[in-house]
């Protein structure tokens, strides 16, 4: 092998929302290099860091995949994929009340739910399971987890006795709540809240006013979400002895269902490193020689709590460098943490350099065939810009 090649790459991307999975882009960029003749190992780690893919991510660990029956945000039953390794099991609410291909209007963002989320948990804790992580990402729910909640036995009623509709606008006639009757296994469960986000679910940057929009709603609805949370927050919080819960960080995500996790006793954690940890991402990242991250978009919410910089900043610490492939790249020299590294060419944030296919060509954002391809180019690109360091030994390095 040439001195100037690459010795081991670490393939670490989390997916392409709507595009490309996390091992599409795997697969992609080791034929990449394959197809470069640079002679580098390649060691596949494709991330996930709480959002779509969570299950995929665990079930590349050795974790099995079961089903439980629920339903999706509007209702629908479904069969809800999950991951379980023994009494621990994975619950990613993507899977269960996400958006999938629908594309929702005002309608379907006032009411959708959660309820499947909690049918779910019910079914795992039947089953025996006692430590579930609930992966908070890509719902299409407004609704502060109280669909959640009643699954598992929380009444929330109006003046009349009566449970409002589904989803987070009919949250302003709650009057009445009780939690005698929750299941009774939630006293012995451990439940990790694995946030892709660190917002709390309300105020100026909360669940509604952040991703509503994103899930369907238009300016009216997004104010009737906020005044639903907002009413039915401090009800909760005082039926559960959790005041100020709400504007904790990583209350927001998933439309307010890390605010309801939190008032079960759940830990809010990074979802990126829930999942690092999960696949053993440090022991793969140490005595790399380069590390090739990527996600459909590079922009402010990347710096809190995304995978991609999850992993450049846990490389960094074995003083690996780390360079990404992104769909787009939104990030600005003025976002915090976002000063620029490396050559600067298209990079910024703790990336040794960037490249953005939409940089290279526009029409990728509509064809997935068309962005495998400037997958390749991109990571040709890279390994040409970043051949193998010395054989100077780094920190971390394995001898």
């Amino acid at each position: 092998m040439r001195a100037d090649t690459v010795r081991r790459v670490v393939l670490a991307p989390d997916k392409f929302k709507g595009t490309v999975t996390a091992q599409r882009l795997v697969d992609l960029m080791a034929t990449a290099i394959t197809e470069s003749g640079s002679g580098a190992a390649v060691t596949p780690l494709p991330v996930a860091d709480g959002g779509d893919g969570s299950v995929t991510a665990a079930l590349s660990a050795g974790w099995s995949a079961v089903s439980v029956p629920a339903s999706d945000a509007w209702g629908t039953p479904l069969d809800v994929p999950l991951a379980r390794d023994g009494d621990r099991a994975i619950v990613e609410v993507a899977a269960v009340c996400g958006l999938g291909a629908l594309r929702p209007g005002p309608a379907e963002a006032a009411s959708g739910t959660t309820y499947g989320v909690g049918q779910a948990i019910g079914a795992l804790l039947d089953d025996g399971v006692r430590d579930i992580t609930l992966a908070l990402g890509g719902s299409a729910s407004t609704d502060g987890g109280t669909g959640m909640l009643a699954a598992l036995g929380v009444r929330l009623n109006d003046r009349a006795g009566k449970a409002p509709a589904p989803g987070g606008t009919a949250l302003t006639s709650v009057t009445q709540v009780a939690i005698d009757e929750l299941h009774p296994a939630l006293r012995e469960v451990r439940l990790t809240l694995a946030c892709d986000v660190d917002t709390p679910m309300l105020g100026r940057d909360g669940s509604a006013e952040m991703f509503a929009r994103q899930k369907g709603a238009d300016d009216a609805t997004v104010a009737r979400l906020s005044d639903g949370l907002a009413h039915v927050a401090p009800l909760l919080e005082r039926a559960f002895s959790a005041d100020g819960a709400a504007r904790r960080a990583g209350a927001g995500a998933a439309g307010g269902l890390g605010w309801a996790g939190m008032l079960l006793g759940g830990v809010p954690r990074s979802g990126a490193e829930v999942f690092l940890d999960l696949l053993g991402a440090e022991e793969v990242i140490r005595g790399a020689d380069l590390v090739i991250t990527g996600e459909g978009r590079l922009d402010e919410q990347s710096l809190r709590g995304k995978a991609p910089v999850a992993v450049a900043r846990l490389a960094a610490s074995h003083g690996v460098r780390t360079v990404a492939v992104v769909g787009s790249d939104q990030l600005t020299d003025k976002a915090p943490g976002a000063g620029r590294k490396g050559r600067g060419r298209t990079g910024a944030g703790p990336f040794a350099d960037v490249v953005a296919l939409d940089r290279m060509d526009p029409a990728c954002v509509d064809d997935p065939e068309l962005t495998g391809r400037l997958v390749g180019l991109a990571v040709h690109t890279l390994l040409a810009a970043h051949p193998a360091p010395s054989a100077t030994p780094r920190k971390g390095a394995l001898s």
